[in-house]
């Protein structure tokens, strides 16, 4: 995995800091509309701000500008995984060499529109085991706050693949037990 040798400890300092129980976080993002359907988008994170735009495609009545908010969606579900997969490698040093992901999920169109499920593949490279794969696939679904969300409310399939070859299917989602059904 591309690291930046200068961060590595501090990124491994991140996982191990305790944290409380009962603790909350917060996540802020403000949102303008500028026209038509284009909105700007704004987080600040520290001393760090960020801007972007959601629109919809000008078939939809949108200036097309920027991903719909549906695509945010879905990036910032399968993105927070992710991260997660990278917070475990770096924390555990472990032999990833690549991380990847597709995400996708199904809405349904009539309304009342709503979210039917979610399908992610995770790929990984590099020497780790599938003993040590099972243990990440874990651990960076335990972490995942989107996940832990949504699959309370849909069902969510995580499809898990080392060095090109499925190694496990993880089934969550309302009517599965607590961590999921684990399939090889």
């Amino acid at each position: 995995m591309k690291t930046v040798p200068e961060l590595m400890e501090a990124a491994k300092k991140a996982e191990e800091t305790p944290r409380q129980p009962g603790q909350v976080g917060t996540s802020r993002v403000d949102i303008e509309h500028l026209e038509q359907k284009t909105l700007v988008i704004r987080s600040k994170r520290g001393e760090s701000a960020f801007e972007f735009l959601a629109d919809e495609p000008p078939e939809r009545g949108g200036l097309g500008r920027g991903p719909g908010p549906l695509a945010y969606f879905v990036s910032g579900a399968a993105s927070c995984l992710l991260m997660k997969y990278a917070d475990v490698v770096l924390a555990k040093d472990l032999p990833v060499d690549d991380l990847k992901m597709m995400a996708r999920a199904h809405f349904q169109q009539d309304l009342p529109r709503r979210m039917q499920d979610m399908v992610v593949e995770i790929h990984v490279e590099g020497g780790i085991s599938e003993e040590a794969l099972r243990e990440l696939a874990h651990e960076a679904g335990e972490r995942c706050f989107v996940s832990n969300t949504l699959d309370k409310a849909i069902p969510i399939t995580k499809e898990v693949y080392l060095n090109g070859t499925k190694a496990l299917t993880i089934e969550l989602g309302p009517d599965k037990p607590e961590g999921g059904l684990i399939t090889s």
